[in-house]
């Protein structure tokens, strides 16, 4: 039993060497989900102001634009569907980083 003692010590050192590492990883891990999580929401503001722009968009078009005169451009409000999100669900994640905003909030 004396001989596995200093084998047993060993294995314990390790193990809590591997746990450690295994939690600053998580950390880590947690970390850049979040951030990932605020990129993708800035991602979403910033594309609904530009498809809210009166003045058209590369996924509606520009005809409003072209056949619209000034009174008509700057009164108009758009419409937009999660459809025209093109940037936003082109992420992977993005479905899995509202939820987990969402989730963060009700937390709070």
């Amino acid at each position: 039993m004396s001989s596995n003692a200093p084998l047993d010590a060993q294995k314990a050192e390790k193990l809590a060497v591997v746990e450690k590492e295994l939690q600053d990883l998580l950390a880590k891990k947690k970390l850049l989900d979040r951030q990932l999580a605020s990129i993708e929401s800035n991602i979403y503001t910033y594309e609904g102001s530009y498809l809210d722009n009166p003045y058209g968009n590369i996924v509606k078009g520009y005809d409003g634009y072209v056949h619209a005169t000034g009174r008509d451009k700057a009164g108009r409000k758009v419409k937009v569907t999660e459809s025209d999100r093109i940037f936003s669900q082109s992420s992977v994640t993005y479905q899995k980083s509202l939820e987990a905003k969402h989730r963060e909030a009700m937390e709070k």
